[in-house]
């Protein structure tokens, strides 16, 4: 039982970050099929950006995970931080 509270505490549980990471790689991968794929050179630049804004989010799960549980990049701040982008789905 202790253990699952201190799960609860930290915010984010291994397996909560080994998933999101892999979700945040998958689209980095994802998007970076469509820049090669796009032949309009704003499309490009676009997904480039939102590929870009992906791997930033994966490197700052890294950073917040490696790093002390008291530390201002807290596990359940940087998950919230994530997934919210300005940019609209460009198919």
């Amino acid at each position: 039982m202790k253990l699952e509270q201190e799960q609860l505490e930290e915010g984010l549980s291994d397996a909560m970050a080994k998933t999101t990471a892999l979700v945040l790689k998958r689209k980095v991968i994802q998007k970076g099929k469509q820049v090669r794929s796009a032949t309009d050179l704003a499309a490009k630049i676009d997904l480039l950006s939102i590929q870009l804004s992906s791997i930033a989010a994966l490197s700052l799960l890294a950073v917040a995970l490696s790093g002390d549980e008291k530390s201002i990049l807290s596990r359940a701040g940087v998950v919230s931080g994530l997934f919210s982008e300005d940019y609209p789905n460009v198919e």
